[in-house]
């Protein structure tokens, strides 16, 4: 079984239209947002009984730039652990300097906000602030 988005749905729902004739391939092409040459494209790839040619080649495949997943765990336990309360630039720097580990500021606060760790904030009080009175005007 093969699970299709509903954007994709769509894509197949317009795609077969087209090749049944109910649809013109301009009609296709301008519902799908694609040129007209792409969408005759589509309509050729497209067999009856199989959505899989609407998914992308990079489908369920890991982003090359990803982090591996062992690095992300030791960035986590050493959050909750060896560096706990610190802020996200903080634990970044630290990270570079003493464990090593080259990661940006974002890709840590990403890896903790997925983690549900927040960056911890410490808030002052607003300060009293005192507004003088008005003089009155000269005449």
């Amino acid at each position: 079984m093969v699970t299709v988005s509903q954007k994709e749905f769509q894509r197949v729902k317009v795609i077969e239209n087209a090749v049944a004739g109910r649809l013109s391939v301009s009609e296709a092409a301008r519902l799908l947002q694609l040129s007209d040459g792409r969408c005759n494209g589509s309509s050729g790839a497209n067999r009856p009984n199989c959505v899989a040619w609407v998914h992308h080649g990079n489908r369920g495949r890991p982003m090359p730039w990803a982090l591996p997943a062992a690095q992300r765990r030791t960035i986590l336990e050493l959050a909750r652990g060896k560096y706990v309360g610190f802020n996200d630039s903080h634990l970044c720097q630290k990270l570079h300097s003493e464990e090593h580990l080259s990661v940006s500021r974002e890709t840590v606060r990403r890896i903790l906000r997925a983690a549900k760790l927040a960056s911890p904030q410490k808030r002052r009080a607003r300060q009293y602030r005192a507004r003088r009175l008005r003089r009155p005007a000269s005449a």
